[in-house]
């Protein structure tokens, strides 16, 4: 821009009264619900910075500059602490700039030099489109960071509910921002560790199960898993790269899940520590044997004595199987375990293992033969179940068998 057309547009720029702008656009804005509990004179100076802020760019027909631009982003982050939501303050935008506009258009009118006011006329909606994307972005991340802390301050509470450690006069307090009713029972869930390329699908399961589901990227930190309206999963826990999830939901509203999750009691929110150390527990059972279901606590009580009893596992395994070892143990291990999953039914545990049933029964007479156990015997299949059980948890190791998919044992 030459040094003649500048002078003209600050001569005519300088006509503007931008005081009698801001008072107009602040009476305006002021009629808008948002805007209403806020202070009209406070409006007033605030717009009028903007605008002088703006007029300054205007006058030298550039883009604002870095510091402005930051100038900009703070009056929209002022807006999210004041309370005014980003729509109405979209709105309210557009009507300070259409002020704004009129009084130029009046401006140029009187000043009388056509090109300037028209290329004056370009430039004030383009300086008018970055103002407002700052204006936005301070606005949203404003947003964004009381978001996050709502969020965190969620996952402080619920983790404290679930631990046992949330003092006593903070539950009424706590029961309110998770949703839950003081007068209601909760049960407790705790999804067991995943493998982590399957921390995405089991998310994606999630979110088909509850309404909401908010993950915070930093590794080891639990975010909230929430949708109090939804009446589904009231409150939840997430440590996406553990693969680990957690809360408490109403009764039934877990039963559809295809994940190794365990389930406390339904207990009220004062107790729901005593639900959580239960469904931990049977979580433990669910991942230690591949169930990729909703395991009570209580449900599986063979399951847990297998588990607490190791000693008396590997003395069974040896009992059953340690006449053989390598790929004919797999086998018979296969084949036993078949059999048994399909409640002692010969063709159908052949047809599992895609073998021909008199081959499956070949192996069975080898067995009894073998070891002296008959799987006619309730005592002998429950010796055998027994170690074929010890042999899949001590397969899963400490992370459990949550990832392998293995049927309900």
């Amino acid at each position: 821009m030459d040094e003649d057309h500048r002078a003209a547009r600050t001569e005519l720029l300088a006509g503007l009264r931008l005081d009698r702008v801001a008072a107009g656009a602040a009476a305006t804005v002021g009629e808008l619900p948002a805007y209403r509990v806020l202070d009209e004179g406070e409006t007033v100076r605030e717009l009028l910075v903007v605008m002088e802020t703006a007029l300054a760019a205007l006058a030298e027909g550039r883009a604002p500059s870095e510091r402005e631009r930051a100038e900009f982003t703070d009056f929209g982050s002022r807006r999210a602490d004041q309370g005014v939501p980003l729509e109405p303050l979209l709105e309210a935008f557009r009507l300070t700039s259409r002020h704004a506009f009129d009084a130029l258009y009046a401006a140029a009118g009187r000043y009388g030099e056509s090109a300037v006011a028209l290329a004056l006329t370009r430039d004030f909606w383009l300086c008018c489109d970055h103002v407002s994307a700052a204006v936005v972005d301070g606005h949203r991340r404003r947003e964004t960071q009381r978001l996050r802390g709502g969020r965190e301050q969620r996952a402080l509470l619920l983790g404290q509910l679930l631990s046992g450690e949330l003092p006593p006069e903070s539950l009424p307090t706590t029961t309110r921002l998770l949703g839950l009713h003081p007068g209601e029972d909760y049960l407790a869930f705790h999804l067991a560790p995943v493998p982590t390329q399957e921390v995405a699908a089991v998310e994606g399961m999630l979110r088909e199960q509850v309404a909401a589901l908010l993950v915070e990227p930093a590794g080891g930190s639990f975010a909230g898993l929430a949708d109090p309206e939804a009446g589904r999963v009231n409150a939840g826990l997430a440590e996406p790269e553990a693969g680990r999830f957690a809360g408490l939901a109403e009764s039934g509203k877990l039963s559809s899940l295809r994940l190794p999750v365990g389930l406390g009691p339904a207990l009220p929110p004062a107790r729901a520590h005593e639900s959580y150390r239960r469904a931990r527990r049977a979580a433990e059972l669910a991942a230690a044997f591949g169930l990729r279901r909703p395991v009570a606590d209580g449900e599986l009580p063979l399951h847990a004595a297998v588990l607490a009893l190791p000693a008396t596992g590997e003395q069974l395994v040896i009992r059953c199987f340690g006449h053989t070892s390598g790929s004919r143990r797999a086998t018979l291990v296969r084949t036993l375990d078949a059999y048994l999953r399909a409640d002692a039914n010969a063709e159908a545990a052949a047809a599992a293992l895609y073998v021909h049933p008199n081959t499956l029964r070949y192996r069975l007479r080898t067995f009894t033969r073998v070891t002296g156990l008959d799987l006619g015997r309730a005592e002998d299949t429950m010796q055998v179940w027994w170690a074929l059980r010890h042999l899949e948890a001590a397969a899963a190791g400490p992370g459990g068998a949550a990832g392998r998919g293995g049927a309900p044992g």
